[in-house]
């Protein structure tokens, strides 16, 4: 039964796709075929940012703990949170460096892969996905992990964007390391968190969770960005062993353009010209959209151009990237916001605005004092990754 009804999905799919395919695709999409791929930097400007590239990935390394995980911020005594959506964003830093920091990745890797839940034990009978935790720290060694909870539930903030961050750590770990093993062995696991996507997809975008049937633009993208990484792992790794996977590598292949084209189709507004932040199960916008509303309005208009879904030299993403600029001084850290959002300057590295990475980096330095509230670790891996990602660009 289980067969027929991946067969049935992918058909459904692949009809999805093959009409899709025949849509003219929108003129602020095409790219700029004149558009700058690489920056200039002066001798200061790399100084600092390969000294935030390296302080903040030392920092995240400096988080993990003796049994793996990966929480949200430091303490040698006392009860931390590790939230592994979160602790995925850290793990893509570190591989950043992986010469340095691989085997830490690997440590967390193995973490996440013993603490998924089976659907008896997941609230929601979902097998395959996993929950926050909080963890007991005594000088610095872990001596109690316990499920966290809210609202009287076992606590994930969410299914779709769980699986699709950490299938992502996988993917790029196995790119930049080498370690096919470490994947083939993992092959069930891998399969069973590609299911837990699949789980909420409805109509081409995934619903947050079973029990909260909110499509939102922010976990969309980053299913999509996931989903690319499944296939790789399935078509790259997995599949080149057995062939016990082969309809996941097809599910994953065409699901990834069913996605793109309802992100495009449902979550796109023409006539305003900005993204749903999100929708519900019928198509309707979940919030009334506004600029002035930071988050999560303004911020998920980013996440496209992130995950590329749209060319960050598309006429699309200059124009969302300028508005919301416009709108928000993000780099002074002038938002209505206590957190650092590094996903603001990953995103102005993409676009080439050098002058606003190394604004919002100095500030961020400045501010910064031992690593305190209100920074936390997947907003410093992301802080890391725009310092590597706009060094690389200066050196191509």
């Amino acid at each position: 039964m289980k067969t027929i009804l991946s067969f049935v999905l992918v058909l459904f799919m692949m009809i999805g796709t093959f009409f899709g395919s025949f849509t003219e695709k929108a003129p602020d999409l095409v790219t700029d075929e004149n558009a700058l791929t690489s920056v200039e930097l002066g001798s200061e400007e790399k100084a600092l940012l390969k000294l935030i590239f390296e302080s903040e990935t030392a920092w995240l390394a400096s988080l993990q703990l003796d049994n793996g995980a990966i929480p949200m911020t430091s303490a040698k005594n006392g009860i931390l949170t590790m939230n592994p959506y979160f602790a995925d964003f850290a793990a893509l830093a570190l591989l950043d460096n992986a010469q340095k920091y691989g085997d830490n990745v690997k440590k967390y890797i193995e973490w996440h892969f013993s603490h998924l839940n089976s659907a008896k034990s997941d609230y929601n009978n979902l097998d395959g996905t996993i929950y926050d935790y909080n963890i007991t720290v005594e000088n610095g060694s872990v001596v109690k992990e316990e499920i966290a909870v809210k609202d009287g539930k076992n606590s994930y903030d969410s299914t779709d964007s769980y699986a699709a961050t950490f299938l992502m750590v996988l993917d790029k770990y196995q790119k930049v390391t080498g370690d096919t093993e470490l994947i083939f062995s993992n092959s069930d696991d891998i399969a069973r968190i590609t299911d837990v996507i699949f789980a909420t997809l409805n109509m081409g975008l995934t619903y947050a969770k079973p029990d909260y049937k909110v499509k939102y633009l922010m976990d969309n993208c980053e299913v999509y960005d996931g989903i690319l990484a499944a296939e790789s792992l399935f078509d790259n790794v997995i599949c080149k062993n057995s062939d016990a996977y082969k309809m996941y590598l097809l599910k994953c292949r065409y699901a990834s353009g069913w996605i793109s084209q309802n992100i495009e189709n449902t979550l796109w507004n023409v006539d305003g010209g900005h993204y749903e932040a999100a929708v519900f199960t019928d198509g309707k916008p979940a919030f009334q959209f506004s600029w002035d509303e930071y988050y999560p309005s303004a911020t998920a208009q980013l996440f496209p151009i992130m995950h590329g879904l749209i060319a960050s030299d598309s006429v699309r993403a200059v124009n969302l990237y300028n508005r919301f600029s416009d709108e928000y001084d993000w780099q002074s850290f002038d938002i209505p916001d206590d957190f650092y959002w590094g996903s603001n300057v990953y995103v102005a590295a993409m676009m080439n605005d050098v002058e606003a990475v190394m604004e919002y980096m100095l500030n961020y330095s400045s501010l910064l004092i031992n690593h305190s509230y209100p920074l936390y670790n997947a907003d410093a891996a992301k802080v890391a990754m725009a310092a590597k990602l706009i060094l690389e660009k200066a050196e191509a």
